[in-house]
């Protein structure tokens, strides 16, 4: 074969590899069913700030909420509550004073739904902000 022949022929041999390829079967995007789950936010909350994270809570069960740590070491709020209007977006319906550890500083019952969990200031931010590290855990 001659050279132009040959590269005729890789054309066509290639348009013929092209094409439109359709799928018989239909196919229906699946979302993936909700399930238990870890958020981790790290955020730098500035004074008088707060760093806030929603959730969905699967199925009843406990929601943990840990600050793992601050930086500066500095004294904040940390709250669990329902998306809403309060500063940050999140009604805490439940808060406490903390400046982070390794165990959870709150421990809640819930119910299948929407929840937002973080920390806020409580007086204490410098004007550079303080670096907060919290982990939720959540059925």
């Amino acid at each position: 074969m001659t050279r132009p022949a040959l590269l005729a022929l890789g054309i066509v041999l290639l348009c013929s590899a092209c094409g439109n390829d359709t799928s018989t079967t239909p196919t229906t995007p699946t979302t993936p069913a909700p399930g238990p789950g870890t958020e981790v936010l790290n955020a730098v909350m500035a004074p008088t700030g707060s760093a806030i994270r929603t959730f969905i809570a699967s199925a009843a069960g406990t929601v943990t909420v840990t600050l793992t740590s601050t930086a500066p070491a500095t004294l904040v709020g940390l709250g669990i509550g329902i998306p809403g209007t309060a500063a940050g977006g999140c009604d805490m319906t439940t808060t406490v004073n903390t400046s982070g550890g390794t165990a959870p500083q709150i421990s809640a019952s819930v119910d299948a739904g929407n929840f937002c969990a973080g920390a806020f200031d409580r007086g204490a931010v410098g004007s550079g902000g303080v670096l907060v590290s919290i982990t939720i855990v959540h059925p």
